[in-house]
């Protein structure tokens, strides 16, 4: 009777959770999600691809749990659209279906006027399922043309530390004048001149080069970027295991040293590879380098810079160096695999970066 008893309840419980499986189902899920801004920074579209109906909240907090929020409504057929009032502010929002499924979204790129490539790195899935937390790391580019308004918004991001990949010819030309707060202010020696940068560049000064040369010579030399960098990528680490954060890291453009940058942090995050390779890739999206390259007043600055030799080569070769190909990118994830088995052990061996800092960074950065 007992045996009886036992089986009956364990069908009954099966077939509620079936049922619930199958609500579920009908519901759908909330599947991918994506944050856009509209006209202006106070404008929102949020889009999911699950099919679920969700409830939305917002806050100014990247954090916050379900019901600390504010409700702005309950919304089916993937797709929302809010508008904010008062003062543009960096918000983020929580989606929550009846099934009790969460995902967190915010827009990625910071919509700057003065911005170059200014984005958050967060609200990617890592392998075990978890996501890398939004609002605590920022890439970016140049920040010299940041206005008073850039900096007004940026305020609220509680930025404590800036690693400024770029060398000293570069801040000079295009200096950095924060002013979101007090930050430890970062910059490192110069890498060493082993060659390694001239041989990417060779390509760019033989006439006889075609653009698919200097793509693959970009290609062939980007892994150095890693070996150049190292005491900027080191202190990076460093400053992430402490807890110094949020931080950001910026180069020139936004894409080289910053790509390379992101692309290492996301791996010793756990996020997986055709991840990190579409985030790099995702510069070429925010940015038309190229425009920039050939705009008649950025030309005309540029011919006092330390890039001012670019100024005189054809635009077809130039391109291959504005591109965020994802041929660059994975030339220097499968350099740092063949050398020290995987791109885990080159950041751990390289950047000195211990078991226990890694755990602290992903403690961290990861939910």
């Amino acid at each position: 009777m007992r045996l009886m008893m036992t089986c009956a309840a364990l069908a009954l419980s099966l077939a509620a959770c079936n049922e619930q499986a199958n609500k579920a189902d009908a519901a759908g899920t909330i599947g991918s999600v994506v944050a856009e801004h509209g006209n202006t920074p106070n404008d929102y579209t949020i889009t999911w691809d699950g099919g679920a109906s969700v409830t939305i909240e917002v806050s100014a907090d990247p954090g916050f749990a379900k019901g600390e929020g504010e409700v702005i409504g309950e919304f089916d057929g993937g797709k929302a659209a809010w508008s904010a009032t008062g003062e543009a502010e960096r918000r983020y929002f929580l989606l929550s279906a009846d099934s009790g499924e969460q995902e967190r979204v915010a827009v990625r790129l910071l919509p700057l006027e003065g911005g170059r490539n200014f984005r958050d790195i967060g609200g990617y899935e890592t392998k075990d399922g978890r996501t890398v937390k939004w609002g605590r790391v920022y890439r970016s580019g140049v920040m010299a043309n940041l206005t008073d308004g850039d900096y007004e918004y940026l305020s609220d991001l509680g930025v404590t530390t800036v690693c400024d990949f770029r060398e000293a010819d570069e801040r000079e030309a295009e200096p950095t004048d924060w002013r979101a707060g007090e930050i430890d202010y970062l910059t490192f020696a110069p890498p060493p001149e082993d060659g390694s940068e001239r041989a990417m560049f060779a390509p760019l000064m033989d006439p006889e080069a075609t653009p698919d040369d200097v793509r693959n010579a970009m290609a062939k030399g980007y892994p150095d970027i890693a070996v150049r960098e190292d005491e900027g990528y080191t202190a990076m680490f460093d400053q992430l295991a402490a807890g110094n954060i949020p931080l950001a890291f910026n180069c020139s453009a936004g894409k080289d040293r910053a790509g390379t940058a992101a692309a290492m942090l996301l791996t010793a995050l756990g996020v997986p590879r055709e991840t990190v390779v579409a985030d790099y890739a995702l510069s070429d999206d925010y940015v038309d380098y190229m425009a920039e390259f050939l705009d008649p007043e950025a030309r005309e600055r540029g011919e006092d810079g330390p890039y001012a030799f670019l100024m005189k080569l054809p635009p077809e070769k130039v391109a291959p160096l504005m591109e965020s190909n994802p041929i660059y990118i994975e030339a220097t994830l499968d350099a740092m695999t063949q050398e020290h088995g995987s791109v885990l052990a080159y950041i751990q061996t390289e950047f000195d970066v211990t078991d226990r800092e890694l755990a602290a960074i992903r403690e961290q950065l990861i939910e």
